[in-house]
């Protein structure tokens, strides 16, 4: 499973993320020629680790992925933080933690940095649907 598409698919169909953020959802980094101008999220990988064990074999991952929200309004960039929170919240993932939380002067960006902590819910694990 690739647990970045995953979540952004969550994050994308959402009204009120799509009319601030649009499509500039990034893995990894933001791309050379992306729009900075405008609101956007970074999606990382953390770790992944099994979980749900049974006879010996592991059902699901537990996985941990980092979302970063930037933009030029400190309103707007709590507000998709919280949204994202929320609607993670729905699909398994909790906020297991905050890494950063700052305004950044040579950008002049605001940039909040969350991770969640979850199992993907109603997912296929190695040809078994995992509940």
């Amino acid at each position: 499973m690739n647990i970045l598409t995953y979540i952004r698919e969550i994050i994308i169909n959402d009204e009120l993320i799509k009319s601030h953020v649009s499509n500039r959802i990034y893995f990894y980094e933001v791309s050379e020629n992306a729009d900075t101008t405008k609101p956007f999220i970074v999606l990382s990988p953390v770790v992944d680790s099994p979980s749900s064990f049974a006879s010996d074999k592991y059902l699901s991952e537990t996985f941990t992925v980092q979302v970063d929200v930037e933009s030029y309004k400190d309103q707007l960039t709590i507000d998709v933080t919280k949204r994202i929170r929320y609607l993670l919240k729905e699909y398994g993932f909790f906020q297991a933690s905050s890494v950063l939380d700052a305004y950044f002067k040579q950008t002049k960006r605001y940039v909040k940095s969350r991770r969640y902590e979850g199992i993907p819910k109603n997912k296929y694990y190695k040809g078994e649907r995992v509940e």
